[in-house]
């Protein structure tokens, strides 16, 4: 098992530059759906592979799926965490950022443990204290958090 997660860690890392360069020619239209991983006082973050910034984890949208059930499957396939619902929907946002037109639905899941297990897709996650979060994290995630600390949801806005 350890072999086939490192054949497809490889692949990944070798296509991710091409389907952006794919993104940015063909402009699609992408839906995803991210979270806000919440035990007491700290946040849940992650990096993907070749990523530089810390972000929240979450994936593609597959068809026919409601954003929530994509992120609590993003969330048992990146993580390892079986959740059975989220808290609320943060907000729905869009973006046109890597040249798709994107729109990402960010939930609030609030968890019993800080357990998880880490899982091929990802580089490394990581929890952080609410109040000391990492100075790499991504001005996107950033702004998301500073709206749940405000108490907001429901949002609508640009990502």
């Amino acid at each position: 098992i350890s072999h086939m997660r490192s054949i497809k860690y490889y692949i990944y890392k070798l296509t991710h530059p091409l389907i952006r360069a794919y993104w940015r020619i063909c402009k699609p239209k992408t839906f995803g759906a991210k979270a806000i991983l919440i035990h007491e006082t700290s946040i849940l973050l992650t990096k993907n592979i070749n990523a530089r910034y810390w972000s929240l984890p979450g994936g593609k949208i597959d068809k026919g799926e409601t954003p929530e059930h994509c992120i609590l499957r993003e969330l048992q396939e990146e993580l390892a965490l079986c959740v059975s619902k989220t808290s609320f929907l943060l907000g729905t946002y869009s973006s046109q950022q890597e040249g798709k037109q994107d729109t990402v639905y960010v939930f609030i899941v609030n968890l019993p443990s800080m357990l998880f297990e880490k899982q091929w897709e990802l580089e490394t996650a990581k929890w952080f204290p609410l109040n000391a979060l990492p100075e790499d994290i991504s001005p996107a995630a950033l702004r998301r958090l500073e709206e749940y600390r405000s108490g907001a949801s429901a949002i609508t806005a640009a990502w």
